[in-house]
């Protein structure tokens, strides 16, 4: 039998399913109503934006490599590739797109934080806490895909089909607009909510399992000394990224082929054609060595700036919230004093 088709309903409906997601997160954990919800709130948005910006700056190179190995359906090598590439462009190839990245990582990144906090805070109590932590990156790492899509599209047609134009991310946007209509910047929509489930589930959820179980970590273990002398973001990060993208690369390798390309409805029927057609290393899982050589560094960058901002975004806030009582310290006792 043929495998189900996933129609324009899939979308919606994976949509409404976070949505309905959200409003019971808001319902369970309510609004930011004072100053110190609506700072904490900031400060997740703040560290997730800054390093998204962060990470996909430093491995935009290795990057535009991976994207072009994969949505390529020849027998080119990393080296060839970026022999081609260079050949189109020069340096400044390596980062073309680089700025749409950007833009597109920036309200990503922070939105993917923001909202991992807001649904483990919903599910901690409901599931065990390992699935809170599962369910949670997944269902953050959909929201900020279902947000900034467009983006998405954009970035990844720029860094293939649009490297030699020298075109500028604005530009880009309107001719695609023009040329293939509004509908373009939403292709391969189902099958990239289908994929970023499982690889943000893992890559958030592998991480805070790891953090958690660290920081149970009596003091004086040799575990702990160890981790010490590293640095537990940095390598928690990168195991949780290599895992991820391990579990989920023909999921990655599908939706990107389906921004640049014509999209099959079904993303499983894609991978068995991908897999019959051009094999499995070469073709499901092709790039892959190379994607997990940048998902490491970026994965770790990405952890280590997130709470790197967080703690210093943090210890700003404190010492804001000091000098306010201070201040209102110093109000309440100014009128005795005068009266004395």
């Amino acid at each position: 039998a043929a495998p189900p088709a996933w129609g324009m309903s899939s979308p919606r409906f994976i949509l409404c399913l976070l949505l309905s997601i959200a409003h019971a997160s808001a319902a369970k954990s309510a609004p930011p109503s004072s100053r110190s919800d609506r700072s904490v709130a900031a400060r997740h948005l703040l560290s997730g934006a800054a390093a998204g910006a962060i990470s996909n700056t430093v491995v935009a190179p290795l990057d535009i490599l991976r994207l072009n190995l994969i949505v390529s359906q020849d027998k080119r090598g990393a080296l060839r590739m970026a022999r081609d590439i260079y050949a189109r462009g020069g340096l400044r190839a390596f980062w073309h797109g680089n700025a749409a990245d950007v833009i597109r990582t920036v309200p990503a990144s922070a939105v993917r934080f923001y909202s991992f906090a807001v649904y483990k805070a919903a599910l901690l109590g409901a599931v065990p806490a390992a699935t809170a932590s599962l369910l949670s990156g997944g269902f953050a790492g959909m929201s900020a895909m279902a947000v900034c899509f467009p983006l998405e599209t954009v970035r990844t047609r720029m860094a293939t089909l649009g490297a030699a134009e020298g075109v500028r991310l604005v530009e880009y946007t309107r001719k695609l607009v023009q040329s293939e209509g509004a509908a373009a910047l939403y292709r391969g929509l189902t099958p990239s909510l289908i994929s970023v489930m499982p690889y943000f589930a893992v890559r958030f959820g592998a991480y805070d399992i790891m953090q958690r179980c660290y920081s149970g970590l009596p003091p004086d273990d040799e575990r702990r000394r160890l981790l010490g002398t590293l640095s537990p973001a940095a390598t928690f990060g990168m195991l949780a990224g290599m895992a991820a993208s391990s579990l989920t690369f023909p999921f990655e390798l599908v939706r990107r082929r389906a921004m640049v390309g014509p999209s099959e409805a079904n993303p499983l029927a894609a991978m068995v054609r991908i897999a019959r057609e051009e094999g499995v290393r070469r073709g499901l899982y092709k790039g892959f060595g190379l994607s997990l050589f940048k998902v490491a560094p970026s994965s770790a960058v990405t952890f280590v700036a997130y709470e790197a901002c967080f703690r210093a975004l943090t210890r700003l806030a404190e010492s804001w919230e000091r000098e306010e009582l201070l201040r209102a310290q110093l109000e309440l006792e100014a009128p005795d004093t005068a009266t004395a």
